[in-house]
This record gives structure tokens, C-alpha cells and sequence, in this order.
């Protein structure tokens, strides 16, 4: 299923309402009683700062909820070092993927300036040697980045394993978006539209009742 809207806060409320009203209902590995969705696609059409920020403005705004800092969030996506505080970070797997390959500098730059038309543009967060593991259950959330150009503008699609729709994807979305905007100001070539495919679309329903009923769905 697929839902697009040029206005980021209208997406994500449109995602929750297709999400509560056709999702299948099931209690999670936690008995949290969840609505999911599978592969379930977002576009953000014609993203911009002002746009993309409205979502964590709004949970913000009722100062209810403990939310990371934008700066925070930037941090987790650019930070190449490893954070003791986080079991990873999305930065170190960008630009220090297994402490040998900066994939940003090292392949998406070369590659997209040599080949503007390429389909190989791909990041890869997952790392199976360390999130590969049974027993492991912290394993990113943010599988892979997709970048392609189209009419001279750079579109983005980023693969999600696991996506609390209600407080995780406004935080995603941001945080793909700060990933776009470094590329293309790399690229020299304005942004194109954002998509999120979200193998699970999730939302719980007894702990977040209260963000839900403030968005009047």
C-alpha cells in the first residue's frame, strides 16, 4: 500500500488513520497489543526543512513526551564514531561501515557524478556480521538508503525493518532527509521526493493512546 501528500504532517496522520483502520491487530513478543501494517510505502512529495520538521513539532508541542533533539537526531546519522550510549549509531555505518568503507565519500559521490543515471546508489546500514545473530535484538531499524536522480533532482528511498509509525517515523523521516540534503548539496542538484518503505507499520495502542487522540484521526 502506498500513500503520498506533500505535507509531512498530513502523511503521517494519513499513515496512522490506514493503520489503525486496516492494519491487523496482534500482541507483539512484549503482549503489546499492536495494528501493523506490512510493507507499508510513504512518499513525501517536495520535501523541505519547514515541512519535514512538522511532525516532531507537533509531539513537541504538548511537552509530554520525552522526544530527541533535532540536533540529537542529526547526530545519530552523521556521527561516525561510535556513541556509548547507543549499541550503534546509523553515522558509524554510513561512513565507517566496519571501520574500513566510507560509503559516502568512498562510492555515492564518485558514483553519481560519473553516473548521474546509475541505479548501484545504495547504503547499506544493516551489517549481518554483527546484527546477523539470534540473539540480537537491537539490530537497526534502517536497513539500506536508496539514492537515484530523476529530472535533476535527487529522490531517496530508505528501506525500514521495524517502524513505530506514531513516534519513530518522524524521527526517520528527519533523519533521511538530513542524509538527502547532504548528498545533494554534494551533487549540486535540488531534492526530490522522500519514500519509506516500512516492512512493519506499527502502532500500539494502549501506551499511545494519548498522542492519538491529540491528532484526531
Amino acid at each position: 500500500m502506498e500513500l503520498k501528500n506533500d505535507n509531512a504532517k498530513e502523511l503521517w496522520k494519513n499513515a496512522l488513520k490506514t493503520i489503525l483502520e486496516t492494519g491487523d491487530e496482534y500482541l507483539d513478543n512484549e503482549n503489546r497489543t499492536c495494528k501493523e501494517l506490512i510493507n507499508f510505502q510513504l512518499v513525501l512529495e517536495n520535501p523541505s526543512s519547514e515541512k519535514i520538521e512538522q511532525p516532531i513539532d507537533f509531539i513537541n508541542s504538548f511537552q509530554e513526551w520525552i522526544y530527541p533533539s533535532k540536533e540529537e537526531l542529526t547526530s545519530i546519522m552523521f556521527k561516525e564514531v561510535q556513541a556509548p550510549v547507543y549499541e550503534h549509531t546509523y553515522g558509524g555505518r554510513i561512513f565507517r561501515f566496519a571501520d574500513i568503507k566510507d560509503q559516502m565519500r568512498d562510492f555515492i559521490f564518485p558514483l553519481l557524478k560519473e553516473n548521474p543515471d546509475s541505479r548501484r546508489a545504495v547504503v547499506s546500514i544493516y551489517n549481518p556480521v554483527e546484527d546477523s545473530d539470534t540473539t540480537n535484538k537491537n539490530t537497526p531499524g534502517l536497513m539500506y538508503l536508496n539514492f537515484r536522480i530523476k529530472n535533476n533532482k535527487l529522490l531517496i528511498t530508505a528501506h525500514i525493518r521495524s517502524n513505530d509509525v506514531l513516534f519513530g517515523w518522524p524521527a526517520n523521516l528527519f533523519q533521511i532527509y538530513k542524509i538527502q540534503q547532504y548528498v545533494s548539496k554534494e551533487l549540486g542538484i535540488e531534492n526530490g521526493n522522500i519514500t519509506t518503505i516500512s516492512n512493519s507499520a506499527h502502532v500500539f495502542l494502549e501506551e499511545e493512546n494519548p498522542l492519538l487522540e491529540k491528532l484526531d484521526l
